[in-house]
């Protein structure tokens, strides 16, 4: 069954995303009836408007995951009147020409919206292969995909010169620190070409004493061995793949293994993991993988985006529209994730992608960070930090420990020049 699907808006294509997402970025606006949508693996020119296969009846903000396993049978409906000379007209047909036939695949999101998508409470609970199926099952409908999310990835038009700063704190409550970090960097000319290239690592450790910082510290020496092939492959003009980014997945599964594998030697270490972030930058491309809560901001032309989305259970609720992010703040289960590297047998990690430009910031960071510094204080911090990226990375280091420094905090600060 086809379950992933591109779509136009606003004369952009985007995608791929599921069919849940599908509905929920039409209830949200961001997708509109006579956007295209067409499946993975299709052409544009064999797409149908959006209203053909997702309910736009929904009020946006009021859709939720529960609601849209009982979709009423309107698929039926859709598909007679669009036989209509009215309903030609209405989808860019001359009066008097016969509806488009609408292609097979349709059956395939009709089929997608009927399967049970409830709301998951997820329990850390170890080795549990229902656990697993039913995490899957939530990581499907984890993310509402943004227009500036989905965009198909864009070829820098000129290298960024990367200035790179980092620096961690075990806050002002904890005993010991179990994030860790890695920054790796490569930068190389050659005739006129140069090339600058970076892996960054954040992972927020769990799990208990002395466990959290070794699953941390397992995260970051299984990444920091990803790097090296490919740039013995650049340095060498040997073919890089078309899509570098796919070594963090493989890092990230090995690493997933290991904290995995640890835990069950040692009864101490057992129910250990971590959250992680990993980027890698190439040649003005940002490529992103994570898993659980870790984060990942972008500046460019005075504008921050938070790229990632965290992989909790109270930022699910807060995407639902079930509580506020101040209520998320505050709520008992915040810190709840949904994937961590070492819980479960399989991760998935989820994938983000910016372009960079001169003059943008890039901030990775573990969750001690926005736990006391709000977006519009992290915007305002980076206006003022020059071109300085280890100033920026203390700068907010330092905020964090003065707004209460409740949590360890670990942060790698990334200037594009």
């Amino acid at each position: 069954m086809i379950d992933r699907w591109y779509y136009t808006h606003e004369g952009q294509t985007l995608g791929p995303v599921t069919v849940g997402q599908l509905q929920q970025l039409a209830a949200s606006g961001r997708l509109e009836p006579n956007d295209l949508i067409w499946p993975e693996g299709g052409q544009q020119s064999g797409g149908v408007p959006a209203q053909a296969a997702i309910d736009f009846r929904a009020p946006a903000g009021e859709t939720n995951i529960a609601s849209l396993a009982n979709k009423p049978d309107w698929l039926d409906d859709v598909r007679t009147a669009a036989s209509s000379p009215s309903s030609s007209r209405k989808q860019g047909g001359m009066k008097g020409e016969a509806a488009p036939a609408q292609p097979d695949w349709l059956d395939d999101v009709r089929a997608a919206e009927q399967e049970n998508q409830e709301f998951l409470t997820l329990e850390w609970d170890g080795d549990n292969a229902d656990a697993e199926e039913m995490v899957n099952q939530f990581l499907d409908e984890l993310e509402i995909v943004s227009k500036e999310e989905a965009k198909p990835r864009a070829v820098a038009e000129a290298s960024c010169r990367l200035i790179i700063g980092s620096a961690v704190t075990r806050g002002r409550v904890r005993d010991r620190n179990e994030d860790s970090l890695l920054v790796q960097q490569c930068s190389w000319s050659n005739l006129d070409q140069h090339h600058d290239v970076a892996l960054i690592v954040v992972a927020d450790g769990m799990g208990g004493h002395q466990a959290g910082d070794r699953a941390s510290g397992l995260v970051i020496r299984a990444l920091g061995k990803v790097l090296t092939p490919l740039l013995m492959a650049a340095l060498n003009e040997q073919s890089v793949p078309a899509d570098p980014s796919e070594v963090l997945d493989g890092g990230l599964i090995e690493a997933n293994r290991l904290v995995r594998e640890m835990a069950q030697r040692n009864p101490a270490w057992k129910g250990m993991g971590s959250t992680a972030v990993a980027l890698l930058l190439w040649d003005g491309q940002a490529y992103i993988r994570l898993v659980g809560d870790c984060r990942v901001y972008h500046w460019c032309s005075g504008k921050l985006t938070f790229v990632t989305r965290d992989q909790t259970l109270v930022g699910r609720m807060v995407e639902l529209g079930q509580l506020t992010p101040e209520e998320a703040a505050k709520h008992p289960r915040r810190n709840e994730v949904a994937q961590a590297v070492g819980k479960y047998a399989l991760i998935e990690p989820a994938r983000y992608e910016r372009t960079l430009s001169p003059g943008d910031w890039l901030v990775a960071c573990s969750d001690g960070l926005p736990a006391h510094v709000n977006d519009r204080t992290l915007g305002e911090t980076i206006t003022k930090a020059g071109t300085s990226a280890t100033e920026l990375a203390n700068r907010l280091i330092e905020l964090a420990n003065q707004g209460g420094g409740s949590d360890n905090c670990a942060v790698v600060a990334v200037r594009c020049v």
